[in-house]
C-alpha cells in the first residue's frame, strides 16, 4: 500500500519505529514539497497523510482510501474534491491537556493583567486584575480540549457554561456544568460569561460565528480567548470592540500566517492579520503554539493514531477518528 506523507519528519518518525507499520506499507515523501510535486505523487497514493492538501491533489488521487490529517482541525482539507468513498480522519483527542493548559494560561494572564504589569515594570502602577472565583466561564465547543478546560477551571470555583453541537444532560451532570446548550443558545452564553473560550473547529458553519452582534452581547468587563482558528471571530468587529474597550480584552493564539491555506483571510504576507490587533494593550497574542509542550509539535499519541490508521486501511478495516465529511469535523 502506497502512503504519501507530505511532511518528511513524520515519515522519518514512523519508519524508525520498528514493527509499528505493516511490512507491505510503502512510505512516499516529496523532495521539494511543492504543490506540483504533491499533485503528481498523489496520483498513485492510497493514503495521504497531510497538514494541508491542494484541491488538485485530492482531485487526481483516484486510488485514495484515506486522507489522514496530522492534527485535529481539517479546515485545510478540500472536501469538495475528495472521492466520495474515501475516509477522512484526524488526530483529535491526542493531546488535549497541553492545549487546555495553554487556554488557561491566557485566561489567568488576562485576569491578572500579567502582560500589562510586565510591560510597566518596574513602575508600581495601579493595574487591577479580576478574581476568577465566582465568575462564569463560557466554553464554545465542549470537545476533548473543552472538557479538560472545564474540569480544571472548576478548581478555581468558576461556573462553567458550555455550547456543544449535541448537548447531553448526562454530560452536564457528570461535569457539574452550570449550563450546557446547543449552538442556538450561543447568545445566552456570550451574554452571561465573564470569560469565553473558543475551541470549536473551523467549518463552513462556524466561520465568523462571533461577529459584531455576539461581541456586543458581551459584558464590558468580559474577556474572549480563541485557541481554535482565527476565522471563527470576524476580525474587524473584534478589533473595534477591543480598541474601543467594548470588552475587557482578548487572548489570541490564532493568527493568519500559520493558516496560509485559508481562502478568505489573506492579509499582507508580512502581517498576521488585516488589523493590528496584537498591538492593542488589552490583547495577549501568541502565534498558534500556546499548547506546544517541551517535546514536539506532534505528540507521540497523534503519531500513533496516524500509524494505527495506516495499518487499519492496509488490513481492510475502517480508520479510527473519522471526520464527518458533511459537518467537516
Amino acid at each position: 500500500m502506497k502512503v504519501l506523507i507530505i511532511r518528511p519528519t513524520i515519515a522519518d518518525w514512523l519508519s524508525k519505529q520498528e514493527g509499528l507499520l505493516s511490512k507491505d506499507i510503502e512510505l512516499i515523501t516529496p523532495k521539494e514539497g511543492t504543490d506540483e510535486e504533491v499533485i503528481e505523487l498523489a496520483k498513485d497514493a492510497e493514503i495521504i497523510v497531510c497538514t494541508r492538501l491542494p484541491a488538485e491533489a485530492a482531485a487526481v488521487a483516484k486510488n485514495v482510501k484515506l486522507i489522514q490529517k496530522t492534527g485535529a482541525g481539517v479546515d485545510a482539507i478540500p472536501f469538495e474534491t475528495i472521492r466520495e468513498d474515501a475516509f477522512v480522519a484526524n488526530t483529535s483527542g491526542a493531546n488535549p491537556v497541553p492545549m487546555a493548559e495553554g487556554a488557561i494560561a491566557l485566561i489567568i494572564s488576562l485576569a491578572k493583567r500579567v502582560v500589562q504589569r510586565h510591560n510597566l515594570f518596574p513602575d508600581r502602577s495601579r493595574e487591577r486584575g479580576t478574581e476568577l472565583r465566582g465568575k462564569n466561564l463560557g466554553i464554545i465547543g465542549l470537545g476533548s480540549i473543552g472538557l479538560e478546560i472545564a474540569k480544571r477551571m472548576q478548581a478555581f470555583e468558576m461556573k462553567v457554561l458550555a455550547i456543544k453541537r449535541q448537548p447531553e444532560e448526562q454530560l452536564k451532570k457528570k461535569l457539574n456544568l452550570e449550563f450546557l446548550g446547543g449552538p442556538e443558545e450561543l447568545d445566552y452564553v456570550m451574554k452571561e460569561s465573564d470569560f469565553i473560550v473558543l475551541t470549536i473547529p473551523l467549518t463552513p458553519t462556524t466561520r465568523g460565528i462571533i461577529g459584531e452582534h455576539e461581541l456586543k452581547l458581551m459584558k464590558s468587563t468580559s474577556f474572549i480567548v480563541n485557541i481554535g482558528r482565527a476565522a471563527l471571530i470576524q476580525e474587524e468587529p473584534l478589533y473595534n470592540a477591543l480598541k474601543e474597550n467594548q470588552i475587557a480584552g482578548a487572548g489570541l493564539d490564532v493568527w493568519w500566517i500559520p493558516h496560509w491555506w485559508d481562502p478568505i483571510w489573506t492579509p499582507d504576507e508580512d502581517q498576521p492579520a488585516h488589523f493590528p490587533i496584537w498591538e492593542l494593550p488589552n490583547v495577549i497574542a501568541t502565534p498558534h503554539n500556546v499548547g506546544f509542550n517541551e517535546r514536539t509539535a506532534f505528540s507521540d499519541n497523534a503519531l500513533k493514531i496516524i500509524a494505527e490508521n495506516i495499518n487499519r486501511l492496509a488490513q481492510g478495516k475502517e480508520p479510527i477518528n473519522q471526520v464527518d465529511k458533511k459537518h467537516q469535523y
